[in-house]
């Protein structure tokens, strides 16, 4: 029990209900449990609503990160809060809407007063609505940054990040009152082209940092990682008639441990989500489906799948002991469809060591098959020790290596 990292064992006793295990903990791991804070989705009404009053669960092209309706917020900081007023506890939360490079560019387009598809624009300005009416939310630029920053360094004539942020910055000088009632146009409090350029240059010295900042290299190489993986799912789907999933995920382990030196553990339990539920996933259809744009095509789903990853570090982020609920905005379907399939359903953060852990829908049945697949010839590399050198190599992931594991994934397709 001591050698497990306290954040696993919780996780653990929990999905297994194993009350023997927290009766464990309890008795001796105590102390470590101070740096463990813990989200936990219900339907208990005296749970904190996730919606905020804000109706954004309302918004079909708003995605929460956690399964909700309803969720328990747990800490140190709220236990003790709990003790001395029996029972009740305040906490500080934190929430921002996270947006995809197209839903981010249709933002713009509408700042900026150019002609789009009505149905783009009033998702736009049904989007722009919450914040009209709640101030207290945010838009988080950072996820489309990385996407398409990428995209600007390959093509310096690319001016689609500068002015996308800026149009975004310009959101900080609206007159919200005045859109609410009247959302057929944005007022600013300085004329909208002197405060373009009024922007301009922060955005640029923000933009040349971001370039130059470990970031986005970290993230291409993630999704680079993602890409080969997606690439070699494809290879096991198509290579037999019957398909068998357990020995898909098998192989999906094996490849991840022994050439990408990490498990990605959320993009295989998206894949295998993908591949089990009855409800299909439109999501995962170029591959199922073998689209002849499949190449292509993979490599857009590893970058959204990248953006996930970033909302979970999103998730993590705390203030004095708050807790932060990150939302998506797409208007990619499948992509929607896909993260409604597996939202967070508990999620544990240990400070101290600054791990995390997520539990999604159907978590045990997935734990389950992964236990199955690691029985025999993987169960050696799942010692504390083996786990803990690949959780450092996924941080000092290389995009050269990642890279060159796409091509020679992709020279199986050609």
């Amino acid at each position: 029990m001591p050698d497990i990292p306290i954040a696993d064992a919780l996780l653990s006793a929990l999905l297994n209900r194993d009350e023997a295990a927290l009766s464990t903990i309890e008795t001796h791991r105590a102390a470590e449990c101070a740096s463990i804070r813990t989200v936990v989705c219900t339907d208990n009404p005296g749970a904190v609503d996730l919606d905020l009053g804000l109706s954004v669960f309302s918004n079909d092209y708003v995605t929460s990160f956690f399964e909700g309706p309803r969720a328990f917020f747990l800490s140190a900081g709220t236990s003790v809060q709990a003790h001395l007023t029996g029972g009740r506890s305040n906490v500080l939360i934190d929430f921002s809407l996270s947006f995809d490079s197209n839903f981010a560019e249709k933002i713009r387009a509408v700042i900026a007063g150019e002609n789009i598809q009505k149905a783009d624009r009033d998702r736009v300005i049904e989007l722009l609505m919450l914040k009209a009416r709640n101030r207290r939310v945010q838009f988080d630029v950072v996820p489309f940054l990385i996407e398409n920053v990428r995209l600007a360094r390959d093509d310096p004539s690319n001016k689609r990040p500068l002015n996308t942020l800026i149009a975004f910055r310009m959101l900080d000088h609206v007159d919200w009152d005045a859109f609410r009632d009247a959302p057929d146009r944005l007022a600013f409090d300085v004329p909208s082209q002197d405060l373009k350029v009024m922007l301009r240059p922060e955005a640029e010295n923000y933009l040349v940092e971001l370039h130059a900042s470990k970031l986005i290299t970290h993230q291409e190489a993630k999704s680079a990682g993602t890409q080969a993986l997606l690439l070699r799912f494809a290879r096991l789907w198509h290579e037999e008639r019957k398909k068998d999933k357990k020995r898909i995920l098998r192989e999906l382990l094996r490849f991840s441990i022994h050439k990408l030196g990490a498990i990605q553990l959320t993009e295989i339990r998206l894949i295998w989500s993908g591949m089990t539920s009855n409800q299909g996933s439109p999501f995962f259809g170029p591959i199922i489906g073998r689209s002849h744009e499949m190449l292509k095509e993979i490599r857009g789903m590893a970058w959204d799948m990248t953006l996930l990853r970033v909302m979970e570090q999103i998730a993590t982020v705390s203030q004095v002991g708050s807790f932060f609920i990150p939302y998506f905005v797409s208007l990619d379907r499948r992509w929607r469809h896909l993260l409604r399939l597996n939202p967070v359903r508990l999620m544990l953060i240990d400070d101290a060591r600054q791990h995390v852990l997520f539990a999604r829908a159907d978590e045990l049945e997935f734990q389950r098959a992964l236990e199955e697949c690691t029985q025999a010839e993987l169960q050696s590399e799942m010692t504390p020790e083996k786990i803990e050198i690949r959780r450092r190599s996924a941080q000092a992931i290389d995009l050269d290596t990642m890279q060159q594991l796409v091509v020679d994934e992709e020279r199986h397709w050609l």
